[in-house]
Order: structure tokens, then C-alpha cells, then sequence
């Protein structure tokens, strides 16, 4: 998201009131503008930080990356203090997150969005803030993953007019200076003006392409997507569906479907999907079983050269501490500790499924 002059949101007045003494426009004005500098900044690093502030996890933020995003904030307003407002800060880091998820046109949102779900683990990890970001990421991933489905109008940005070229000033130069330097000026500024018309086009032809590519992408997902539930086999455990065991399946099914995924946030009907393929809603498992459940060789394969967080991806953290570990229970209070998961936490199967597709398109789209 670019830095821009941009009008207050909406809501931002009311978050901000949790932590605000008294009704300061100009305070507010302040942070507001270092909520847009953050923004603007955010990426993966900014993300996982904010996440981490956010929702007040044990697993702290990184020192520089939090320095920088301070540093934002004191930028706008040099009263801002670079220390001793943790609930300050709290609040700015989800008023970020929320405004961050609100552009549907930038890689970041998107990802901010499925990291929110993946902290919040179905309900292990709850905030203390004055938003709902788990309500507004999931409506932030049914609105881009629909946007993303919507067929491109290439009209709107093909056209068949011919192309207007600006000479004026080309002409304005020949008549204040009627010689050959005159001329030679004046084919300059002509040359400058075809080259800006012509980047222009080419700016709205390049925006056709891209939209027809990222269409074709779309459909080639879902055609595989289909095959897949249509021909009932998990390429990443080389079996039938049914030859998967239950236990197994959430994570099994999960990683084929990101694997065939090509855009972020993925498609509206994951979830039908994972349905389909006979992932129960009503049928809870519980982390600790479902990490214990696939074979070694597998889990090691799906590791292979992931960077992992305890927070936005604790079910992959999970994998890592059980590989590292081995198999069996002894992972498990080691892992708690130090997401602040409780050890005992369970899911649906379709709910575990569909986290654990999340965390895998964080981790392939990194």
C-alpha cells in the first residue's frame, strides 16, 4: 500500500478512544498518520510483528523490526513515547492490521488477513482490543478471494481510440526560437511527449495482460482443484482419499489444495472443498493428535526450508518441535510454552483443515 494523505477511518476515532486521555483531534490526527506510515511499509517482517502486538503473545516481536515501527509513530508526532505504552501500542498494532486488510489490491492485505486466522487458531489466541480483526480478516479473505474470481473487463482498459500526442510546447519552442537549435529543441520535447503517450498505453496494455493472466491462473486453480476432489486422490500422501487416515487427513487435504493454489488468499470454497473430501464439522481432533498422525517422511518434506512462527503459523511450529523432538508427547510442553496454546487445544477437522491450508499459503507465497 502506498503512503498517502488519507482521510481518517471511520472507526479509528473510536479505536483509538480505548487509550486516549481526553478528546485530543490533534493527538489523533498524529497516530493516525503513523497507522498510514506503518501501513505503507508492511511487509512480512511489519506483519508478524504487528500480529505479535496485537494480540499480546508471549513469543515477542523482533526488536528492530518494533523499533522501526515506533520510530513510524514518533516520526508523525515527536510526543509519541518509545516506551511504557505496551497498550498503546496494542491498539495502533490492530488499527494497522484492520486498515491494512481493507486494500484489495495489495499482496499484504491478504497475507495480514490469513495471519490473523492462523494466530487466532479457531480460539486459542483471543485480543483485548476495541475491533474484531478475526471478523474483519475473514470478510477481508471472502472479499479479495471473490474479487480475484471476478472475469476482467478488458474494455475498461483497452480502447480503440488512437492516441492523442501532445506537441504544444514542441510547437510553442519553434516559434519563440526560429532557428536550427530551435528545432533541434523542439524535436526533443516532441520525442518527450510520444514517449509519455506511448508509456501510457503501454501502461494500459500491460494492465489488460495482467488481468487476463491472473484470470487464467484462477481457472487453471480451480480446474485442479476440481480434478482433485473429483478423482478422490491426495498427491501429497500418494493414496486414495479413503486410504488416508482420519487423523491424517486435515493436513494431508490441506497442503494438496494450497499446493494447487495460485493466487492469494485462494478460493471462496476451500472449506466446501475440504468438505467434500470428508473433513466433519461436527468431528473435533485435537492439534496434538493431528501433528502426531502423519508420517516422518512426509512432515520433514513439507519443512523443507520454511521460515516458521510460533504465531501466524503454530500448527507448522507444532511439526518442527515434534520433528526435532521425535515422535510421542514430549514436544508438546515445549510448544505450548511457547505459543501460549494450551496443550489440549481441539478443532473440528474442517476447521483444522482449512488453518492449516492458511498457514501452508504463508509459507509457499512467502
Amino acid at each position: 500500500m502506498a503512503a498517502s494523505v488519507k482521510p481518517m477511518h471511520q472507526d479509528f476515532a473510536r479505536w483509538y478512544s480505548s487509550v486516549s486521555m481526553g478528546d485530543d483531534a490533534q493527538r489523533r490526527q498524529n497516530r493516525w498518520q503513523g497507522v498510514l506510515s506503518v501501513v505503507s511499509g508492511a511487509g512480512r517482517d511489519i506483519v508478524e510483528a504487528l500480529l505479535r502486538l496485537a494480540y499480546d503473545t508471549r513469543a515477542e516481536p523482533d526488536a528492530s523490526v518494533l523499533q522501526a515501527i515506533r520510530q513510524d509513530f514518533k516520526n508523525a508526532d515527536d510526543a509519541f513515547e518509545m516506551s511504557g505504552n505496551k497498550r498503546e501500542l496494542q491498539v495502533l498494532s490492530g488499527s494497522c492490521l484492520a486498515i491494512l486488510m481493507e486494500d484489495q489490491d495489495e499482496y499484504e492485505g491478504a497475507a495480514a488477513a490469513l495471519a490473523i486466522t492462523t494466530a487466532a487458531l479457531g480460539g486459542a489466541r483471543s485480543h483485548d482490543l476495541p475491533m474484531d480483526l478475526l471478523a474483519l480478516a475473514e470478510a477481508a479473505i471472502v472479499q479479495r478471494a471473490s474479487k480475484n474470481r471476478t472475469r476482467p473487463r478488458l474494455s475498461d482498459v483497452v480502447t480503440r481510440a488512437v492516441p492523442k500526442f501532445d506537441f504544444e510546447q514542441a510547437k510553442a519552442k519553434i516559434r519563440e526560437q526560429q532557428s536550427w537549435d530551435g528545432v533541434v529543441e523542439a524535436f526533443s520535447l516532441a520525442a518527450e511527449a510520444t514517449s509519455a503517450t506511448m508509456k501510457n498505453l503501454a501502461a494500459r496494455q500491460v494492465s489488460s495482460i495482467n488481468a487476463a493472466e491472473n484470470f487464467i491462473q484462477i481457472q487453471d486453480e480451480e480446474l485442479q482443484m476440481l480434478w482433485w476432489i473429483t478423482g478422490q486422490r491426495s498427491e501429497e500422501y500418494a493414496a486414495a482419499f479413503d486410504a488416508v487416515p482420519a487423523e491424517v487427513q486435515p493436513l494431508v487435504f490441506a497442503s494438496d489444495l494450497a499446493n494447487d493454489t495460485a493466487l492469494l488468499p485462494g478460493p471462496p470454497s476451500v472449506k466446501a472443498l475440504l468438505s467434500r473430501a470428508g473433513l466433519k464439522e461436527r468431528k473435533k481432533i485435537a492439534v496434538v493428535t493431528a501433528v502426531n498422525a502423519p508420517k516422518q517422511d512426509w512432515m520433514r518434506r513439507l519443512m523443507d526450508g520454511t521460515d516458521l512462527s510460533p504465531v501466524s503459523t503454530p500448527l507448522h511450529f507444532a511439526i518442527q518441535r515434534q520433528l526435532e523432538t521425535g515422535a510421542g508427547d514430549a514436544w508438546v510442553p515445549g510448544w505450548a510454552a511457547v505459543t501460549g496454546i494450551d496443550a489440549g487445544h481441539t478443532l473440528p477437522a474442517l476447521t483444522l483443515g482449512e488453518l492449516f491450508y492458511r498457514e501452508r499459503l504463508l509459507l509457499l507465497f512467502e
